[in-house]
Protein backbone atom coordinates (compact mmCIF):
# COMPACT_ATOMS: atom_id res chain seq x y z
CA UNK A 1 0.00 0.00 0.00
CA UNK A 2 1.77 2.90 -0.76
CA UNK A 3 2.34 5.67 2.17
CA UNK A 4 0.60 8.45 3.09
CA UNK A 5 3.42 11.06 1.17
CA UNK A 6 3.11 8.54 -1.79
CA UNK A 7 -0.18 9.06 -1.70
CA UNK A 8 -0.40 12.56 -1.50
CA UNK A 9 1.83 13.09 -4.32
CA UNK A 10 -0.16 10.69 -6.39
CA UNK A 11 -3.32 13.26 -5.28
CA UNK A 12 -0.92 16.23 -5.99
CA UNK A 13 -0.37 14.90 -10.10
CA UNK A 14 -3.98 13.97 -10.21
CA UNK A 15 -5.22 17.06 -9.29
CA UNK A 16 -2.41 19.26 -11.30
CA UNK A 17 -3.73 16.88 -14.45
CA UNK A 18 -7.61 17.70 -13.85
CA UNK A 19 -6.64 21.58 -13.33
CA UNK A 20 -4.72 21.51 -16.79
CA UNK A 21 -7.22 19.06 -18.74
CA UNK A 22 -9.95 22.10 -17.17
CA UNK A 23 -7.69 25.08 -18.63
CA UNK A 24 -7.72 22.90 -22.22
CA UNK A 25 -11.43 23.25 -21.98
CA UNK A 26 -12.26 26.12 -21.23
CA UNK A 27 -10.09 28.17 -23.58
CA UNK A 28 -6.71 27.85 -25.88
CA UNK A 29 -5.09 24.26 -26.23
CA UNK A 30 -1.18 24.00 -25.18
CA UNK A 31 1.33 22.64 -27.45
CA UNK A 32 3.59 22.13 -24.42
CA UNK A 33 1.18 21.47 -21.35
CA UNK A 34 4.27 19.92 -19.44
CA UNK A 35 6.09 23.00 -19.35
CA UNK A 36 5.14 26.96 -17.79
CA UNK A 37 3.81 29.03 -20.34
CA UNK A 38 5.59 31.54 -21.91
CA UNK A 39 4.24 35.14 -21.31
CA UNK A 40 4.87 38.49 -23.77
CA UNK A 41 3.11 41.54 -22.91
CA UNK A 42 2.99 44.70 -25.84
CA UNK A 43 3.30 47.87 -24.25
CA UNK A 44 2.08 51.40 -26.45
CA UNK A 45 2.31 54.74 -25.24
CA UNK A 46 -0.74 57.02 -24.96
CA UNK A 47 -3.14 55.09 -26.75
CA UNK A 48 -6.67 55.68 -26.31
CA UNK A 49 -9.38 52.63 -26.40
CA UNK A 50 -10.79 54.51 -29.76
CA UNK A 51 -7.42 53.85 -31.20
CA UNK A 52 -7.67 50.28 -31.18
CA UNK A 53 -10.46 50.69 -33.87
CA UNK A 54 -7.09 50.64 -36.75
CA UNK A 55 -5.30 47.95 -35.11
CA UNK A 56 -8.25 44.46 -36.52
CA UNK A 57 -4.67 42.15 -36.73
CA UNK A 58 -4.51 42.59 -33.02
CA UNK A 59 -7.65 42.39 -31.97
CA UNK A 60 -8.46 39.32 -33.96
CA UNK A 61 -4.94 38.09 -32.44
CA UNK A 62 -5.44 38.68 -28.93
CA UNK A 63 -8.65 40.53 -28.02
CA UNK A 64 -10.93 38.50 -30.29
CA UNK A 65 -8.94 35.04 -29.64
CA UNK A 66 -9.20 35.99 -25.71
CA UNK A 67 -10.14 38.57 -23.39
CA UNK A 68 -11.17 42.11 -24.13
CA UNK A 69 -11.43 44.01 -20.64
CA UNK A 70 -14.09 46.57 -21.38
CA UNK A 71 -13.28 49.09 -18.22
CA UNK A 72 -9.19 49.17 -17.96
CA UNK A 73 -7.44 52.14 -16.49
CA UNK A 74 -3.97 53.07 -15.57
CA UNK A 75 -4.07 54.76 -11.78
CA UNK A 76 -1.55 57.33 -12.10
CA UNK A 77 -1.95 58.37 -16.21
CA UNK A 78 1.90 59.44 -16.86
CA UNK A 79 4.27 57.57 -18.61
CA UNK A 80 7.32 56.74 -15.94
CA UNK A 81 4.45 55.97 -13.02
CA UNK A 82 2.08 54.01 -14.93
CA UNK A 83 5.13 52.01 -16.04
CA UNK A 84 6.80 51.35 -12.99
CA UNK A 85 2.85 50.54 -11.63
CA UNK A 86 3.35 47.51 -13.89
CA UNK A 87 6.76 46.17 -13.00
CA UNK A 88 5.92 46.04 -9.17
CA UNK A 89 2.28 45.79 -8.84
CA UNK A 90 1.75 48.77 -6.19
CA UNK A 91 -0.36 51.66 -6.98
CA UNK A 92 2.12 54.95 -6.77
CA UNK A 93 1.56 55.82 -3.51
CA UNK A 94 3.46 52.53 -2.50
CA UNK A 95 6.29 52.80 -5.62
CA UNK A 96 6.98 56.62 -4.83
CA UNK A 97 7.23 57.09 -8.48
CA UNK A 98 4.58 59.82 -8.97
CA UNK A 99 5.85 61.75 -11.89
CA UNK A 100 7.98 61.46 -14.44
CA UNK A 101 10.40 64.06 -13.07
CA UNK A 102 12.68 63.90 -9.81
CA UNK A 103 12.30 64.22 -7.27
CA UNK A 104 8.89 62.29 -6.49
CA UNK A 105 9.30 60.89 -10.11
CA UNK A 106 11.25 59.29 -12.92
CA UNK A 107 13.67 56.28 -13.13
CA UNK A 108 15.83 57.60 -9.91
CA UNK A 109 13.12 57.13 -7.84
CA UNK A 110 12.32 53.62 -8.64
CA UNK A 111 13.80 50.81 -6.80
CA UNK A 112 14.70 48.19 -9.61
CA UNK A 113 16.37 45.54 -7.73
CA UNK A 114 13.17 43.98 -6.58
CA UNK A 115 10.30 43.85 -9.17
CA UNK A 116 8.95 41.48 -11.47
CA UNK A 117 11.52 40.53 -13.98
CA UNK A 118 13.84 39.75 -10.56
CA UNK A 119 10.54 37.72 -9.62
CA UNK A 120 10.13 35.44 -12.80
CA UNK A 121 13.84 34.67 -13.61
CA UNK A 122 13.95 33.42 -9.32
CA UNK A 123 10.84 31.10 -10.84
CA UNK A 124 12.98 29.79 -13.97
CA UNK A 125 11.92 32.27 -16.23
CA UNK A 126 14.41 33.69 -18.77
CA UNK A 127 13.43 37.48 -19.57
CA UNK A 128 13.99 39.85 -22.63
CA UNK A 129 13.15 43.71 -22.50
CA UNK A 130 12.65 45.02 -25.80
CA UNK A 131 11.71 48.95 -26.12
CA UNK A 132 11.17 52.27 -24.03
CA UNK A 133 12.12 52.03 -20.26
CA UNK A 134 10.25 54.67 -17.55
CA UNK A 135 11.67 58.03 -17.81
CA UNK A 136 14.90 59.32 -16.86
CA UNK A 137 16.43 56.06 -17.94
CA UNK A 138 19.93 55.83 -19.08
CA UNK A 139 20.84 59.09 -17.60
CA UNK A 140 23.95 59.82 -15.86
CA UNK A 141 22.17 59.53 -12.18
CA UNK A 142 21.09 56.05 -12.40
CA UNK A 143 23.69 53.83 -14.56
CA UNK A 144 24.14 55.80 -17.57
CA UNK A 145 23.56 54.76 -21.22
CA UNK A 146 24.76 51.02 -21.00
CA UNK A 147 23.33 50.46 -17.78
CA UNK A 148 21.71 46.96 -17.33
CA UNK A 149 18.98 46.81 -14.48
CA UNK A 150 19.04 43.89 -12.42
CA UNK A 151 16.64 41.07 -13.87
CA UNK A 152 16.80 41.60 -17.47
CA UNK A 153 20.49 40.06 -17.69
CA UNK A 154 23.08 38.48 -17.70
CA UNK A 155 23.27 37.70 -21.33
CA UNK A 156 25.87 35.63 -21.21
CA UNK A 157 25.66 35.82 -25.56
CA UNK A 158 22.36 34.62 -25.47
CA UNK A 159 23.82 31.13 -25.13
CA UNK A 160 24.25 28.64 -22.49
CA UNK A 161 22.70 28.55 -19.06
CA UNK A 162 24.54 31.56 -17.94
CA UNK A 163 22.08 33.90 -20.00
CA UNK A 164 18.99 34.35 -17.80
CA UNK A 165 17.96 37.91 -19.52
CA UNK A 166 18.58 39.98 -22.53
CA UNK A 167 17.95 43.95 -22.22
CA UNK A 168 17.27 46.45 -25.61
CA UNK A 169 16.18 49.34 -23.54
CA UNK A 170 15.42 52.85 -25.82
CA UNK A 171 18.07 55.26 -25.19
CA UNK A 172 17.41 58.12 -26.95
CA UNK A 173 17.18 61.18 -28.55
CA UNK A 174 13.95 61.90 -26.35
CA UNK A 175 10.45 61.11 -28.57
CA UNK A 176 12.22 60.04 -31.45
CA UNK A 177 11.37 57.35 -33.75
CA UNK A 178 14.35 57.05 -35.78
CA UNK A 179 17.87 57.83 -35.33
CA UNK A 180 17.88 56.46 -32.19
CA UNK A 181 20.33 54.67 -29.60
CA UNK A 182 19.40 51.02 -27.95
CA UNK A 183 21.18 50.33 -24.73
CA UNK A 184 21.95 46.41 -26.05
CA UNK A 185 22.85 44.28 -23.35
CA UNK A 186 25.36 47.23 -22.14
CA UNK A 187 26.73 47.84 -25.53
CA UNK A 188 25.69 51.41 -27.69
CA UNK A 189 23.59 50.50 -30.47
CA UNK A 190 22.98 53.85 -32.96
CA UNK A 191 19.77 53.14 -35.46
CA UNK A 192 20.07 55.46 -38.50
CA UNK A 193 17.59 57.65 -39.81
CA UNK A 194 16.29 54.91 -41.98
CA UNK A 195 15.49 52.99 -39.26
CA UNK A 196 12.20 52.88 -37.88
CA UNK A 197 11.64 52.03 -33.91
CA UNK A 198 8.57 49.77 -34.39
CA UNK A 199 10.03 47.51 -37.25
CA UNK A 200 13.51 47.34 -35.58
CA UNK A 201 10.99 46.10 -31.98
CA UNK A 202 9.71 43.43 -34.27
CA UNK A 203 12.51 42.43 -35.92
CA UNK A 204 14.10 41.77 -32.81
CA UNK A 205 11.31 40.41 -31.01
CA UNK A 206 11.74 37.44 -33.58
CA UNK A 207 14.81 37.21 -33.32
CA UNK A 208 15.05 36.93 -30.08
CA UNK A 209 11.91 34.39 -29.85
CA UNK A 210 13.70 32.01 -32.02
CA UNK A 211 16.64 32.29 -30.40
CA UNK A 212 15.30 31.62 -27.18
CA UNK A 213 13.50 28.50 -28.57
CA UNK A 214 16.04 26.97 -30.30
CA UNK A 215 18.78 27.41 -27.46
CA UNK A 216 16.53 27.34 -24.35
CA UNK A 217 13.55 24.67 -25.56
CA UNK A 218 12.99 23.99 -21.54
CA UNK A 219 13.03 27.59 -20.29
CA UNK A 220 10.07 29.41 -20.38
CA UNK A 221 9.77 32.98 -21.41
CA UNK A 222 8.68 36.30 -20.30
CA UNK A 223 9.38 39.33 -23.10
CA UNK A 224 8.03 42.49 -23.00
CA UNK A 225 7.86 44.99 -25.83
CA UNK A 226 7.02 48.57 -25.26
CA UNK A 227 6.40 50.52 -28.43
CA UNK A 228 7.02 54.34 -28.53
CA UNK A 229 3.84 54.60 -30.88
CA UNK A 230 1.64 57.04 -30.69
CA UNK A 231 3.59 59.08 -28.34
CA UNK A 232 3.79 62.59 -29.72
CA UNK A 233 5.57 63.84 -32.53
CA UNK A 234 3.77 60.41 -33.83
CA UNK A 235 6.22 59.36 -36.55
CA UNK A 236 4.26 56.91 -38.94
CA UNK A 237 6.75 54.40 -40.86
CA UNK A 238 6.95 55.58 -44.79
CA UNK A 239 4.51 53.13 -46.04
CA UNK A 240 2.21 54.97 -43.86
CA UNK A 241 2.36 58.20 -43.81
CA UNK A 242 -1.05 59.73 -45.07
CA UNK A 243 -3.08 56.49 -44.75
CA UNK A 244 -5.58 58.30 -42.34
CA UNK A 245 -4.98 61.84 -44.15
CA UNK A 246 -8.82 61.88 -44.77
CA UNK A 247 -10.10 60.76 -41.33
CA UNK A 248 -12.17 63.22 -39.81
CA UNK A 249 -11.47 63.76 -36.24
CA UNK A 250 -13.90 62.39 -33.96
CA UNK A 251 -16.00 65.10 -32.31
CA UNK A 252 -18.47 64.99 -29.26
CA UNK A 253 -20.09 67.34 -26.67
CA UNK A 254 -16.83 66.85 -24.84
CA UNK A 255 -14.81 67.91 -26.93
CA UNK A 256 -14.07 72.05 -26.99
CA UNK A 257 -16.41 71.89 -24.18
CA UNK A 258 -19.11 75.04 -24.35
CA UNK A 259 -19.88 75.12 -20.61
CA UNK A 260 -17.32 73.98 -17.92
CA UNK A 261 -18.67 75.91 -15.20
CA UNK A 262 -19.30 73.09 -13.34
CA UNK A 263 -15.71 71.91 -13.88
CA UNK A 264 -12.66 72.86 -11.55
CA UNK A 265 -11.01 76.48 -11.41
CA UNK A 266 -8.20 74.67 -13.35
CA UNK A 267 -10.27 73.63 -16.53
CA UNK A 268 -12.44 76.64 -15.85
CA UNK A 269 -9.26 79.17 -17.54
CA UNK A 270 -8.70 77.39 -20.38
CA UNK A 271 -10.15 79.07 -23.36
CA UNK A 272 -11.61 77.57 -26.05
CA UNK A 273 -9.77 76.31 -29.07
CA UNK A 274 -10.14 77.99 -32.58
CA UNK A 275 -9.90 76.59 -35.66
CA UNK A 276 -6.34 76.22 -36.14
CA UNK A 277 -5.77 74.63 -32.62
CA UNK A 278 -8.33 72.50 -33.43
CA UNK A 279 -6.76 71.36 -37.01
CA UNK A 280 -3.70 70.54 -35.00
CA UNK A 281 -5.32 68.65 -33.23
CA UNK A 282 -6.71 66.35 -36.03
CA UNK A 283 -3.40 66.17 -37.94
CA UNK A 284 -1.90 64.57 -34.31
CA UNK A 285 -4.24 62.20 -34.14
CA UNK A 286 -4.33 61.07 -38.14
CA UNK A 287 -0.68 59.93 -37.50
CA UNK A 288 -0.83 58.91 -34.16
CA UNK A 289 -3.44 56.44 -36.26
CA UNK A 290 -1.07 56.08 -38.40
CA UNK A 291 2.05 55.13 -36.33
CA UNK A 292 -0.21 52.39 -34.73
CA UNK A 293 -0.52 50.26 -37.92
CA UNK A 294 3.38 49.32 -37.39
CA UNK A 295 2.50 47.86 -34.07
CA UNK A 296 -0.66 46.23 -35.65
CA UNK A 297 1.90 44.41 -38.24
CA UNK A 298 4.63 44.12 -35.64
CA UNK A 299 1.84 42.29 -33.26
CA UNK A 300 0.91 39.98 -36.33
CA UNK A 301 4.33 38.98 -36.86
CA UNK A 302 5.33 37.41 -33.54
CA UNK A 303 2.32 35.92 -32.89
CA UNK A 304 2.90 34.61 -36.42
CA UNK A 305 6.22 33.31 -35.04
CA UNK A 306 5.45 31.99 -31.87
CA UNK A 307 2.86 29.91 -34.28
CA UNK A 308 5.46 28.72 -37.10
CA UNK A 309 7.42 26.61 -33.84
CA UNK A 310 4.01 25.37 -32.03
CA UNK A 311 4.75 27.61 -29.43
CA UNK A 312 1.63 29.97 -29.26
CA UNK A 313 -0.72 27.69 -27.76
CA UNK A 314 1.72 28.13 -24.49
CA UNK A 315 2.00 31.46 -24.77
CA UNK A 316 0.20 33.91 -22.77
CA UNK A 317 -0.07 37.22 -24.97
CA UNK A 318 -1.28 40.91 -23.03
CA UNK A 319 -1.85 43.88 -24.94
CA UNK A 320 -2.17 47.55 -23.66
CA UNK A 321 -1.49 51.08 -23.23
CA UNK A 322 0.66 52.76 -20.33
CA UNK A 323 -2.07 55.17 -20.70
CA UNK A 324 -4.52 56.93 -22.58
CA UNK A 325 -4.40 60.63 -24.41
CA UNK A 326 -6.18 64.20 -23.98
CA UNK A 327 -7.41 65.32 -27.60
CA UNK A 328 -9.53 68.14 -27.11
CA UNK A 329 -12.07 66.49 -24.73
CA UNK A 330 -12.64 69.45 -21.84
CA UNK A 331 -10.31 72.00 -23.51
CA UNK A 332 -7.60 69.69 -23.28
CA UNK A 333 -6.01 69.68 -26.46
CA UNK A 334 -3.34 67.13 -25.58
CA UNK A 335 -1.58 64.87 -22.41
CA UNK A 336 -2.64 63.01 -20.35
CA UNK A 337 -2.34 63.14 -16.40
CA UNK A 338 -6.09 63.58 -15.81
CA UNK A 339 -9.12 61.62 -14.35
CA UNK A 340 -11.19 62.21 -17.40
CA UNK A 341 -11.45 58.67 -19.40
CA UNK A 342 -9.26 59.90 -22.50
CA UNK A 343 -6.65 60.05 -20.31
CA UNK A 344 -7.19 57.36 -17.66
CA UNK A 345 -8.56 54.20 -19.59
CA UNK A 346 -6.55 51.95 -21.65
CA UNK A 347 -6.79 48.69 -23.88
CA UNK A 348 -5.87 45.42 -22.74
CA UNK A 349 -6.84 42.39 -23.98
CA UNK A 350 -5.48 38.77 -23.00
CA UNK A 351 -5.13 35.97 -24.93
CA UNK A 352 -3.83 32.68 -23.91
CA UNK A 353 -4.14 28.85 -22.20
CA UNK A 354 -7.54 28.82 -20.45
CA UNK A 355 -8.82 32.42 -21.83
CA UNK A 356 -11.98 31.93 -24.09
CA UNK A 357 -11.96 33.43 -26.97
CA UNK A 358 -14.64 36.19 -26.90
CA UNK A 359 -14.53 36.78 -23.44
CA UNK A 360 -15.24 40.66 -22.56
CA UNK A 361 -15.17 40.96 -18.54
CA UNK A 362 -17.03 44.09 -17.82
CA UNK A 363 -15.27 44.79 -14.11
CA UNK A 364 -13.43 47.65 -13.57
CA UNK A 365 -9.79 46.51 -13.61
CA UNK A 366 -6.00 48.59 -13.55
CA UNK A 367 -2.44 48.38 -14.14
CA UNK A 368 -1.46 47.22 -11.45
CA UNK A 369 -3.80 44.14 -11.80
CA UNK A 370 -1.72 43.39 -14.88
CA UNK A 371 1.35 42.25 -12.34
CA UNK A 372 -1.04 40.10 -10.59
CA UNK A 373 -2.06 38.19 -13.59
CA UNK A 374 1.35 37.62 -14.74
CA UNK A 375 2.25 36.04 -11.17
CA UNK A 376 -0.43 33.75 -11.55
CA UNK A 377 0.49 33.24 -15.10
CA UNK A 378 3.99 31.76 -14.15
CA UNK A 379 3.56 30.97 -10.59
CA UNK A 380 6.23 33.49 -9.79
CA UNK A 381 6.05 34.74 -5.94
CA UNK A 382 6.66 38.63 -5.28
CA UNK A 383 8.72 40.08 -3.05
CA UNK A 384 6.55 43.25 -2.64
CA UNK A 385 2.76 43.56 -1.46
CA UNK A 386 0.35 43.37 -4.30
CA UNK A 387 -2.21 46.02 -4.71
CA UNK A 388 -4.17 44.55 -7.41
CA UNK A 389 -5.46 41.13 -8.24
CA UNK A 390 -4.88 38.19 -11.19
CA UNK A 391 -7.83 39.44 -13.96
CA UNK A 392 -7.74 35.65 -15.37
CA UNK A 393 -10.60 34.78 -13.02
CA UNK A 394 -12.56 37.59 -14.65
CA UNK A 395 -11.27 36.53 -17.99
CA UNK A 396 -12.65 32.88 -17.48
CA UNK A 397 -15.89 34.12 -16.33
CA UNK A 398 -16.43 37.41 -17.76
CA UNK A 399 -20.19 38.02 -16.40
CA UNK A 400 -18.31 37.99 -12.76
CA UNK A 401 -18.93 40.93 -10.77
CA UNK A 402 -17.15 43.34 -8.63
CA UNK A 403 -17.64 46.37 -6.47
CA UNK A 404 -14.37 46.90 -5.84
CA UNK A 405 -12.88 50.63 -6.77
CA UNK A 406 -9.82 51.86 -8.75
CA UNK A 407 -7.98 54.55 -7.13
CA UNK A 408 -6.62 57.68 -9.58
CA UNK A 409 -3.60 59.44 -8.33
CA UNK A 410 -0.92 61.72 -9.17
CA UNK A 411 1.94 63.25 -7.92
CA UNK A 412 2.90 67.50 -6.80
CA UNK A 413 2.46 69.56 -9.98
CA UNK A 414 6.08 70.52 -9.62
CA UNK A 415 6.51 66.77 -11.01
CA UNK A 416 3.97 66.08 -13.21
CA UNK A 417 4.10 69.92 -15.19
CA UNK A 418 6.84 72.29 -16.90
CA UNK A 419 5.53 75.68 -16.96
CA UNK A 420 7.15 77.92 -19.49
CA UNK A 421 6.94 80.61 -22.03
CA UNK A 422 5.67 78.52 -25.75
CA UNK A 423 7.12 79.50 -28.97
CA UNK A 424 4.62 81.48 -29.88
CA UNK A 425 4.73 83.97 -26.74
CA UNK A 426 8.66 84.10 -27.38
CA UNK A 427 8.16 85.08 -30.99
CA UNK A 428 6.42 87.87 -29.79
CA UNK A 429 2.96 86.96 -31.05
CA UNK A 430 -0.77 87.04 -29.23
CA UNK A 431 -0.46 84.75 -26.40
CA UNK A 432 -3.37 81.97 -25.74
CA UNK A 433 -3.77 80.22 -22.36
CA UNK A 434 -3.84 76.36 -22.53
CA UNK A 435 -2.83 73.53 -20.69
CA UNK A 436 0.89 73.38 -20.97
CA UNK A 437 2.50 69.87 -22.00
CA UNK A 438 1.09 67.67 -18.60
CA UNK A 439 3.57 64.66 -19.90
CA UNK A 440 6.89 66.41 -19.27
CA UNK A 441 8.15 64.51 -22.98
CA UNK A 442 9.29 68.32 -24.02
CA UNK A 443 6.90 67.53 -27.13
CA UNK A 444 4.59 70.46 -27.08
CA UNK A 445 5.38 74.10 -27.77
CA UNK A 446 2.37 75.82 -25.73
CA UNK A 447 1.81 79.44 -24.69
CA UNK A 448 0.56 80.45 -21.33
CA UNK A 449 0.93 77.72 -18.61
CA UNK A 450 -2.04 76.78 -16.75
CA UNK A 451 -0.83 74.07 -13.65
CA UNK A 452 -3.09 71.16 -13.32
CA UNK A 453 -3.25 70.29 -9.61
CA UNK A 454 -2.27 67.10 -8.42
CA UNK A 455 -5.61 64.71 -7.76
CA UNK A 456 -6.85 61.85 -5.53
CA UNK A 457 -9.75 60.09 -7.14
CA UNK A 458 -12.05 57.00 -7.18
CA UNK A 459 -13.54 55.21 -9.87
CA UNK A 460 -16.44 53.04 -9.44
CA UNK A 461 -18.41 51.34 -12.07
CA UNK A 462 -20.97 54.22 -11.94
CA UNK A 463 -19.42 57.25 -10.60
CA UNK A 464 -15.74 59.16 -10.61
CA UNK A 465 -15.44 61.59 -7.45
CA UNK A 466 -12.06 64.15 -7.50
CA UNK A 467 -10.53 65.82 -4.91
CA UNK A 468 -7.46 68.71 -6.41
CA UNK A 469 -4.79 69.54 -4.16
CA UNK A 470 -5.97 73.16 -5.10
CA UNK A 471 -9.70 72.66 -3.35
CA UNK A 472 -11.28 71.78 -6.55
CA UNK A 473 -14.11 68.93 -6.87
CA UNK A 474 -15.85 67.22 -9.29
CA UNK A 475 -18.25 64.01 -9.33
CA UNK A 476 -19.63 61.84 -12.25
CA UNK A 477 -22.24 59.64 -12.31
CA UNK A 478 -20.77 58.11 -15.40
CA UNK A 479 -23.67 55.68 -16.05
CA UNK A 480 -26.11 58.91 -16.95
CA UNK A 481 -23.01 61.03 -18.14
CA UNK A 482 -20.67 58.87 -20.18
CA UNK A 483 -18.87 62.08 -21.37
CA UNK A 484 -18.23 63.45 -17.72
CA UNK A 485 -20.14 66.90 -18.86
CA UNK A 486 -21.89 67.68 -15.58
CA UNK A 487 -20.58 67.10 -12.28
CA UNK A 488 -22.60 66.59 -9.62
CA UNK A 489 -20.98 67.31 -6.87
CA UNK A 490 -23.03 70.10 -5.53
CA UNK A 491 -26.57 67.99 -6.56
CA UNK A 492 -27.98 67.60 -3.16
CA UNK A 493 -29.85 64.29 -4.48
CA UNK A 494 -25.80 63.02 -4.65
CA UNK A 495 -25.20 63.51 -1.16
CA UNK A 496 -25.09 60.08 -0.43
CA UNK A 497 -23.38 58.59 -2.89
CA UNK A 498 -20.79 61.48 -2.27
CA UNK A 499 -20.50 60.66 1.44
CA UNK A 500 -20.00 56.82 0.63
CA UNK A 501 -17.41 57.44 -2.06
CA UNK A 502 -15.27 60.23 0.12
CA UNK A 503 -15.22 57.62 3.09
CA UNK A 504 -13.79 54.78 0.20
CA UNK A 505 -11.42 56.91 -1.13
CA UNK A 506 -9.77 58.27 1.95
CA UNK A 507 -9.11 54.13 2.37
CA UNK A 508 -7.80 53.88 -0.69
CA UNK A 509 -4.88 56.52 -0.67
CA UNK A 510 -3.15 54.86 1.55
CA UNK A 511 -3.80 51.14 0.97
CA UNK A 512 -1.19 48.84 0.75
CA UNK A 513 -1.33 44.94 -0.63
CA UNK A 514 -5.06 43.28 0.20
CA UNK A 515 -6.50 46.49 1.98
CA UNK A 516 -6.23 47.70 -1.87
CA UNK A 517 -8.95 45.46 -3.05
CA UNK A 518 -11.56 45.29 -0.98
CA UNK A 519 -15.11 45.38 -2.18
CA UNK A 520 -17.36 47.93 -1.28
CA UNK A 521 -20.73 47.09 -1.98
CA UNK A 522 -22.80 49.52 -4.72
CA UNK A 523 -23.14 52.75 -3.42
CA UNK A 524 -26.42 54.19 -2.20
CA UNK A 525 -29.13 55.35 -4.44
CA UNK A 526 -29.29 59.19 -5.56
CA UNK A 527 -31.98 61.00 -3.53
CA UNK A 528 -35.49 61.41 -5.26
CA UNK A 529 -35.53 64.97 -4.47
CA UNK A 530 -32.67 66.66 -2.31
CA UNK A 531 -32.77 67.08 1.37
CA UNK A 532 -34.16 70.64 2.26
CA UNK A 533 -31.57 72.44 4.52
CA UNK A 534 -32.61 72.91 7.91
CA UNK A 535 -32.94 77.17 8.09
CA UNK A 536 -30.39 78.49 10.92
CA UNK A 537 -32.56 80.54 13.51
CA UNK A 538 -32.37 83.98 13.60
CA UNK A 539 -30.01 85.93 16.23
CA UNK A 540 -31.59 86.98 19.44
Amino acid sequence: MPTRAARAGLTAVGLAFVCMLALLVRGETSSAASSKPNVIMFTTDDQTVRDMAVMPKTQALIGNSGATFLHAYASDPLCCPSRVTVQTGEYAHNTGVLGNTPPQGGYSSFNDKNDLPLWLQASGYRTIHIGKMPNGFGESGVGGPTYVPPGWGPFAGGIGPASKGEFYGFIGPPSSYTGFTLDQNGVDKAYTADDYSTDVYSDLAVERINSHLSNFPNDPLYMQVQFFAPHDPATPATKYANAFANAPLPIDPSFNEKNVKDKPAWIRRIKRFGPGLIAKIQTRYQHRLETLLSVDDAVERIVNDLQSHGALGNTYLIFTSDQGFMQGQHRLHQGKFVPYDPSVQVPLEIRGPGVPAGSQPRALVWNGDITSTILQMTGARPNLPQDGQSMLPLAQDPAKKSTRPILFETGPPGTTFEPGIGTAAAAGHKVGTYVKNTDLDHTAQLARAIVAPRYRAIRTGRYLLTKYSDGGREMYDVSQDPLMLNSVWKNGRYAPVKKFLLKNLAKLVHCSGPACDQEIGKPPKPLAKPKKRKKKPAAP
